[in-house]
């Protein structure tokens, strides 16, 4: 007698998109999700947030009527080099949200859809970390890197060329405007135009 394995529906849910996404690219997703985080350290282990923003790229464009932008309640981390790069002083995260309410709202905002970044790996471990001790919660999206997606483009045009992946050269080399650097909206987006200039746009003759 053959034993049915019997799953609950959110369960079949979560097999069947990873199923799809092991079969498809999510860079060639109808819509994603453009996320950063800005934070007190660079270490995943030991970072907190201080700001989130994430902006919608559809079909092909980017969409800045839908985005999320949201400040979290200073944690006692916050120190002076924190507030150096990323011009947040604890008096400008007063009486901002609790951060178990913003992890809310990113789950929320994001749903099921692919996520963007760049170095986005540090962003999903420090989501995944706060998300499972404070929520209980998983995130298991589908991601498309765009410091890797820059390279796999670049180096079949330039083969010898040693590539520069730092966020401020690709966004030059890609004549992408940086507007609110070091601000997790303005990372986010242009993250987005960059990922766009790559899937659609005309690449550089020439590297900077």
């Amino acid at each position: 007698m053959n034993a049915c394995v019997c799953l609950p529906d959110h369960q079949w849910s979560t097999w069947r998109r990873r199923l799809y996404w092991w079969r498809h690219d999510p860079a060639d997703a109808e819509e994603l999700v453009s996320l950063d985080l800005e934070t007190t350290s660079l270490d995943p282990r030991r970072a907190d947030i201080l700001s989130v923003g994430a902006v919608v790229v559809r079909r092909g464009k980017l969409i800045l009527g839908e985005r999320l932008e949201l400040l979290v309640q200073a944690p006692p981390s916050l120190d002076g080099e924190s507030i150096r790069i990323h011009k947040l002083r604890r008096a400008d995260l007063e009486g901002q949200l609790p951060l178990d309410e913003v992890l809310r709202r990113v789950v929320e905002f994001i749903g099921d859809r692919p996520l963007l970044g760049y170095y986005l790996s540090f962003d999903v471990a420090v989501l995944r970390r706060h998300l499972r001790e404070r929520l209980g919660l998983r995130l298991d999206n589908p991601r498309v890197e765009v410091s890797e997606l820059y390279y796999r483009k670049m180096s079949r045009r330039f083969p010898d060329l040693h590539l520069d992946l730092r966020f401020d050269t690709l966004a030059r080399n890609l004549d992408i405007p940086i507007e609110g650097r070091h601000t997790a909206i303005g990372d986010a987006c242009t993250t987005a135009l960059m990922f766009l200039r790559l899937r659609k746009g005309s690449l550089p003759r020439n590297l900077v």
